[in-house]
């Protein structure tokens, strides 16, 4: 029974995990037209940044973070108690919740996402029509999908599944914290074309994955029984240590002594250690077809990393389960009984299923994003953009669509207002602020500054700002003997 618990536990702490900290998310679609931040060169390596050179300073050069989901927002989930003066969850005996309008706003497939980056080291310099650059990140990335009958099936039972199959080909979970080394090359082949791209070299720290796909996972319902088949595994990799019982079954986990004692010899060994290696490359291209407009393509995050099995537990469910019904009658007599329904139902499916850890190399794939952009330059000092995101991940795609704003009215000052379609949301109002220059400059950044104002009603939130020291910012005096990749960086 030890085994099956330690399961239960480790699966419901992550969901619990992730799922709270979808308080964080992806890139900034704001910043992509914000050329005077040399951050901006991560999301499409052929744009040279305005400055000569820059500095990143250790983590706080850029700190990016955001999260949310595609289609709930802050009050389907969270209200106010009707009759007290306090916040309850929709799952609360007293919260006025209507399940159905609760369900009908899920679709098929529906997913939380965090993403958090911070730089620990950054620069780029400029060499004729060459830009090199270099960043040494730490990143978090968390995708989770659920299918609507599993929530249907959470909050409705399996009256709707009577004599049918709940489909759970979208649940998943693919979690990872690692490292990236970066080295970015951009090349001006004329003044009005560039290209360019950035080799990644990634090390895991940790990563959970799993996929539920070709009915690994699978429940039928008839008007007696409910019938569950596993045949899936969740894979791990992480610095935790997997423990079996004297029958070699999965049961749990422990925390090496040197992560429990706050040993800080170890801790750091552990933060520097460059296992689990991966290999990443971002492209990039911009093209400027007419005087005042430019278009721009880039891919990133094509690679993967490979999870070597020194550190994996590959925790494998397999079996068949026939649930009946709980008999409860002892719960309501006048005489006390010394059986558990509840632990008499885990029992049994402890008994149907096998639960072990066994370790084998695996892989895992970033999240691929595509985006493409239009601008135009009104003038040398303000211009209005067009971007289109495609990001895909655990086997799913989610687009998103802004029109931005970007004006620079005078030396050490931009701005940019940007209205963005995401996640299933339509109300995302963004800004951009840029103060300074060189030698130093601050910016922050968000696409969903609006939650400010509603965020009861944002499905998503995201955040960046950083602190850079630049040099050779100097404004171009003649538009027409510079190309717009240079003239919009005043």
């Amino acid at each position: 029974m030890n085994a099956f618990k330690n399961y239960t536990r480790l699966i419901l702490v992550l969901f619990i995990l992730f799922a709270t900290q979808s308080i964080f998310a992806q890139d900034s679609q704001t910043l992509y037209y914000m050329n005077r931040v040399p951050q901006s060169n991560m999301m499409n390596p052929a744009m040279q940044p305005a400055c000569n050179f820059f500095l990143g300073l250790p983590v706080v050069s850029s700190i990016q973070a955001g999260a949310g989901n595609n289609q709930l927002a802050l009050t389907d989930v969270i209200m106010k108690h009707p009759t007290e003066d306090s916040l309850i969850t929709f799952l609360h005996p007293d919260a006025e919740f209507n399940k159905s309008d609760f369900l009908d706003k899920l679709g098929t497939n529906n997913f939380f996402f965090e993403d958090f980056s911070t730089d620990l080291l950054s620069f780029g310099f400029r060499t004729g029509k060459w830009y090199f650059t270099f960043n040494l990140s730490e990143k978090l990335t968390t995708a989770i999908n659920y299918p609507k009958d599993l929530m249907a099936f959470a909050l409705e039972g399996n009256r709707n599944f009577i004599n049918s199959s709940m489909d759970l080909s979208y649940l998943g979970v693919n979690a990872s914290f690692y490292r990236e080394y970066g080295v970015g090359i951009s090349k001006q082949l004329s003044k009005d074309f560039s290209v360019g791209g950035r080799i990644k070299v990634l090390f895991g720290h940790a990563n959970v994955y799993s996929s539920f796909d070709d009915n690994s996972l699978s429940m039928y319902s008839s008007r007696d029984s409910i019938y569950f088949n596993a045949n899936t595994t969740i894979r791990t990799s992480s610095p935790l240590i997997a423990e079996t019982n004297a029958d070699g079954e999965f049961d749990g986990f422990s925390i090496p002594g040197y992560i429990e004692d706050s040993n800080t010899d170890s801790l750091i060994d552990l933060a520097m250690a460059h296992k689990n290696m991966g290999l990443g490359l971002d492209l990039g291209v911009y093209y400027k077809p007419f005087e005042r407009l430019s278009l721009s393509l880039s891919v990133l995050d094509l690679g993967y990393i490979k999870w070597k099995k020194e550190d994996v537990t590959n925790i494998e469910l397999n079996g068949n389960y026939s649930f009946k019904g709980i008999d409860v009658s002892s719960e309501f007599g006048d005489e006390e009984s010394d059986t558990d329904p509840f632990e008499e139902m885990l029992d049994s499916l402890e008994n149907s299923f096998t639960i072990s850890n066994t370790a084998s190399d695996y892989t895992t794939y970033l999240g691929t994003k595509v985006y493409i952009g239009a601008s135009y330059m009104v003038s040398r000092k303000f211009d209005l953009s067009f971007l289109s995101r495609s990001y895909f991940y655990n086997s799913n795609l989610n687009q998103a669509f802004t029109l931005s704003a970007n004006a620079r009215p005078i030396n050490g000052f931009s701005l940019s207002l940007s209205y963005s379609i995401m996640n299933g949301s339509y109300n995302n109002v963004g800004f951009g602020l840029v103060l300074g220059g060189a030698p130093f400059q601050l910016y922050i950044i968000s696409d969903n500054a609006s939650a400010a104002l509603w965020g009861h009603k944002t499905t998503s939130f995201n955040l960046r700002m950083g602190l850079n020291i630049a040099f050779g910012c100097r404004q171009r005096t003649k538009l027409k003997d510079t190309p717009l990749l240079k003239s919009t960086f005043l």
